[in-house]
């Protein structure tokens, strides 16, 4: 999860209605949620797996190491320039439908 996103956001991502994205994480109130708050699809799913950008990482090279598109992960992430990445922020790399973050590392 990245600031600024929603459930319904994510779950048109996912093609997964945001009420039930609500459902199977618990999530009382579906305005209330969090950048970096771990979210699955189903209940043995995560949406994304998170990365913290480390010195000399660009967007294609965290791409490349995790099978995901640079543009993909720009998009995804809200990442207006994808050359301007910073140390320590928080990349969410998004996961194919039906994959759990263990097949993702």
């Amino acid at each position: 999860m990245q600031e600024g996103d929603t459930l319904s956001e994510i779950g048109e991502w996912f093609h997964v209605p945001w009420k039930e994205l609500q459902r199977i994480n618990n999530i009382e109130n579906p305005n209330l949620i969090f950048p970096g708050q771990p979210l699955r699809l189903s209940k043995n799913a995560n949406v994304c797996k998170t990365y913290t950008v480390r010195d000399g990482d660009t967007l294609s090279e965290i791409g490349e190491r995790h099978n995901v598109k640079w543009q993909r992960l720009g998009y995804y992430n809200h990442i207006a320039n994808p050359n301007v990445i910073h140390i320590g922020q928080t990349i969410c790399i998004p996961l194919p439908r039906g994959a759990s973050t263990a097949e993702a590392e």
